[in-house]
């Protein structure tokens, strides 16, 4: 990696990217959006199978090859034409919902996504749709992009996404301060543009 008088390094952005993130989340957190229960936790998993939460024929490791097909495909329009503005408007897609949008949202992601971001944001929307606790809390979730910073060196290809989001509601969901996240993400160049194709919460 190559250094810079004048402009911090990757490793030193990435670094006080996350060592700011990290201040944020140690001063308050806010729960998975997708999980029921308390502020922070998840639901009890003893009983229920790591793949409950797919489509029966998903079950088991096996993705059948009519849906890995669609899983290739892009809505009309979800290419940008610059990896910034894939990651930019994911971001705020991915930051912005409501307990009554939350799984049109996921599924909005998902269809401007591919490999792991289509994936996560699929699983994400069958989540939320067996979640009471977001609807009688009427969570709600309002975020923007503080920065968006490219990997150099070994880290090329790679991206650090800051977001600001805070999370509002009933119960455990009232009164919860803002918080910055930080999200490791990939772009995918296709035909008509660039597709975010890894999306990784950190925090």
């Amino acid at each position: 990696m190559r250094e810079r008088s004048s402009i911090p390094t990757f490793s030193t952005r990435l670094a006080l990217l996350a060592a700011a993130a990290a201040l944020a989340v140690g001063c308050a957190s806010i729960s998975d959006p997708y999980a029921s229960g308390k502020t922070g936790t998840r639901p009890a998993t003893s009983v229920t199978a790591p793949d409950a939460g797919d489509p029966a024929p998903e079950r088991g490791g096996t993705i059948p090859a009519a849906t890995r097909a669609a899983q290739g495909k892009l809505v009309q329009r979800s290419a940008q034409p610059t990896p910034q503005a894939a990651l930019a408007r994911y971001a705020q897609l991915y930051a912005n919902w409501s307990a009554a949008d939350v799984v049109a949202r996921q599924r909005e992601l998902a269809a401007i996504s591919l490999g792991q971001a289509r994936a996560q944001a699929l699983q994400a929307a069958a989540s939320a749709k067996a979640d009471t606790v977001l609807a009688r809390s009427q969570v709600a979730n309002t975020g923007e992009v503080v920065a968006i910073v490219a990997g150099e060196g070994p880290a090329t290809g790679e991206w650090v996404i800051v977001t600001r989001e805070q999370t509002s509601g009933r119960g455990d969901y009232a009164g919860l301060p803002p918080t910055l996240h930080l999200t490791y993400s990939q772009v995918t160049r296709t035909p008509r543009g660039w597709v975010v194709s890894r999306w990784s919460p950190q925090s």
